[in-house]
């Protein structure tokens, strides 16, 4: 199973790709996958929903594959759930280190 985290916007509007194997993170973060891949609509928000005069705001695209289906979730750094905002941050800091 893979998952693809795409950030775009922020102050320098530079979007950002990394993606990981799932057997590459904490059993955890596999256990958030798992329900993210049971019931997408759980984790996804209208991206929207963000405060009036916000600027420069991150939005994410999280695609989750496995050999039969995939699921893609979007939200922004505003309606982000707690548990989708651990794994992009685990993510992220994991494809640092392997560049």
């Amino acid at each position: 199973m893979k998952i693809k985290v795409e950030r775009s916007g922020g102050f320098t509007g530079i979007p950002m790709t990394n993606e990981v194997d799932v057997k590459d993170l904490p059993s955890a973060l596999v256990t958030t996958i798992k329900k993210m891949m049971l019931n997408s609509k759980s984790f996804s928000m209208p991206l929207k929903s963000t405060p009036t005069g916000a600027a420069d705001h991150f939005t994410y695209r999280i695609l989750i594959q496995d050999e039969v289906n995939q699921r893609v979730i979007e939200c922004n750094e505003y309606n982000i759930h707690h548990d989708v905002k651990s794994l992009i941050r685990y993510i992220e800091r994991i494809s640092k280190k392997r560049k």
